[in-house]
């Protein structure tokens, strides 16, 4: 019944006994005589007297409904407590707990009895002293204390750390922890939830990404290979080129993926030269204008052979742009500045001193200090300034030495 039903329910009842009243006490009066005076008395009377009771009436009713709606919400929160709550618990790979903080030790107060079912234990063993210290994996005992402590006076997190189940195998845990506000001694309520099926995925995944990237860089130096092999004389140009750039990124501050990717682009830079005539790449002498044109076709046609595999770096790019120059006056597309992909910009620095630094067919090496001064020289015009200032600072300051001859 709701609150209009009420209003109406007190209405009908007002109308009703207002009309008895003044039509028994007119009757009553044509059948007794003149009784005037004491027809008013006794219609103001009933009048009044069916008004305060229609007024508590209503108040009742009101209290009565009130009373019912608390009762019908008091039901429904003790059905899904007392009666959905545990049976959900039962149903999901997850244990709940409830602990409580004191200053010297913590204890557990509740554990869902889902425990046995996911970790072997019965629900008495979790109160056990030290159950849960002795239950974690040596390797993992020392930082998951640790982190307990530090969820605690955070106030909640999540950690993860391998735990002992009941047949002795070790399990990975996912602990989530959280406070329960306005509580003394405080208390927190967690969950874990066992992810080994995740962490063994998660390993496959590490281990077949480990394999494939053991092949990816083995194909790359099979490739590298080849090109040594056309010209022995400058065997290791590839490699330590690599080395030197991933050198140079770290000292820009650049991540590890780019230093490895730069690595992976020193190995194949050169890869054009596979379709260079090796009498070209091997020649004692300097070559003619009609040679170095041919020659200088080596970027583009390492860009051909390197743009179709799907590399996550750019390193068709830098094959492609590493004989590009910051003002435009490198090779094959006269690049300028930005239009240069970073990657090549620091190829480019790191195989102008190796190149210098080590022997050719035609010359002798010119040593590391000529080929610091010529990308400092040319910083901001040939070479771009920050990565130069990068390779000043790395072999001048910190005493970086080129990579031996493999």
């Amino acid at each position: 019944m709701n609150k209009r039903k009420y209003r109406t329910l007190v209405l009908i009842y007002t109308l009703i006994g207002v009309l008895w009243i003044v039509g028994s006490d007119w009757l009553l009066g044509h059948l007794i005589g003149d009784l005037t005076t004491s027809l008013n008395i006794s219609i103001a009377k009933g009048i009044g007297f069916v008004t305060i009771m229609s007024m508590l009436l209503y108040v009742l009713l009101m209290k009565l409904d009130a009373t019912e709606t608390k009762a019908s919400v008091a039901d429904n929160v003790d059905l899904l407590f007392l009666n959905k709550i545990p049976t959900f618990f039962q149903s999901i790979s997850l244990v709940t707990y409830a602990i409580e903080v004191h200053e010297k030790n913590t204890r557990f107060i509740w554990v869902s009895n889902n425990i046995a079912r996911i970790l072997g234990y019965p629900d008495a063993k979790v109160f056990e002293p030290n159950w849960w210290h002795c239950c974690l994996h040596p390797n993992d005992k020392l930082r998951a204390i640790e982190s307990v402590k530090s969820i605690i006076n955070q106030g909640g997190g999540d950690q993860y750390y391998r735990f002992k189940h009941a047949d002795g195998s070790y399990i990975y845990i996912h602990d989530e922890l959280r406070a329960v506000q306005n509580t003394s001694p405080q208390r927190f309520v967690g969950v874990w939830h066992d992810v080994s099926g995740e962490e063994q995925a998660q390993q496959q995944i590490l281990d077949y990404s480990t394999r494939l990237e053991k092949t990816i860089l083995g194909t790359v130096h099979s490739i590298s290979s080849m090109v040594e092999l056309r010209d022995p004389y400058t065997a290791g140009h590839e490699s330590r080129v690599g080395d030197i750039a991933a050198k140079i990124a770290e000292e820009m501050g650049l991540d590890n993926d780019v230093q490895y990717g730069l690595r992976i682009a020193g190995l194949v830079h050169d890869i054009g030269k596979i379709s260079i005539p090796s009498e070209y790449l091997t020649k004692p002498t300097r070559l003619s204008r009609a040679e170095y044109s041919i020659l200088q076709t080596h970027p583009s046609n390492g860009y051909s052979i390197l743009k179709t595999v799907d590399f996550p770096w750019p390193i068709a790019d830098v094959a492609h742009q590493h004989h590009e120059r910051v003002d435009g006056t490198g090779y094959p597309n006269g690049l300028k500045g930005d239009e240069i992909v970073l990657e090549a910009r620091i190829i480019a620095v790191a195989d102008v001193i190796e190149s210098m630094a080590t022997s050719r067919p035609y010359r002798h090496a010119l040593g590391l200090d000529q080929a610091l001064e010529e990308v400092e020289q040319n910083a901001g015009t040939l070479y771009d300034k920050n990565v130069v200032a990068a390779a000043l600072t790395l072999f001048r300051e910190k005493g970086y030495q080129l990579p031996l001859k493999v």
